[in-house]
Formats: C-alpha cells, sequence, structure tokens
C-alpha cells in the first residue's frame, strides 16, 4: 500500500512541476515568435503576400463566377451568361425546362 501512495504521490508532483516548466518554456517560445513576428522585414514580406494574395483571390472569385454562370446557362438552356446569369430567377429555368419538355423531340 505504501508503494502505491508514494507513486500517486511521486506522479502528482511530477505533473505539477512538468506542467509549470512545460508552461514556462511554451511562453518563452511564444514571446520569442512575437519578437521575429513583429520585426520590419518579416512585416514587409508579410504585407507584400497578403497583397500579392488578394489580387490572384479577387481574380480567382470572379473567373468562379463567370464559369458558374456559364455552366448555369448550359444546364438551363438559357442565354444568361450575357446578362448576368445570377439575374435570372430560378422559375425562370424550370419554365424554361418545361417548355423545352412540351417541344416535339423535347426531353421527357
Amino acid at each position: 500500500m505504501k508503494g502505491k501512495i508514494a507513486f500517486v504521490l511521486g506522479a502528482a508532483v511530477g505533473y505539477v512541476l512538468g506542467t509549470r516548466a512545460g508552461r514556462e518554456r511554451y511562453e518563452q517560445i511564444k514571446r520569442g515568435a512575437q519578437t521575429v513576428w513583429n520585426t520590419p522585414s518579416v512585416q514587409r514580406g508579410a504585407d507584400a503576400v497578403r497583397e500579392a494574395v488578394g489580387d490572384r483571390v479577387d481574380r480567382v472569385k470572379a473567373s468562379v463566377v463567370r464559369a458558374g454562370r456559364s455552366a448555369f446557362s448550359s444546364f438551363t438552356g438559357g442565354d444568361d451568361a450575357g446578362r448576368g446569369g445570377a439575374e435570372a430567377s430560378p422559375n425562370d429555368a424550370v419554365r424554361r425546362a418545361a417548355k423545352r419538355e412540351e417541344e416535339p423531340g423535347g426531353a421527357v
């Protein structure tokens, strides 16, 4: 029984000391990383990356919107790509699909 109590007590003391040392080391690493992050050269590099990525994000977003409009137009059979596509209501697409079904040789 003495052995079990000594083991639990030793484990508890080790845990407390380990967590204190671990937390102190974590704070030390965190302070070092913040010091490096706040240097002017790192901030210049981060700003350059933000600018480059920001420009590309806008171009990619515009390209995705155009592709989506084109796909929607192809799917619905309408000419929505020329007038914005997103301005057409979903009901318009349903009406066009129903109209195609009524035409001879249309989809069933």
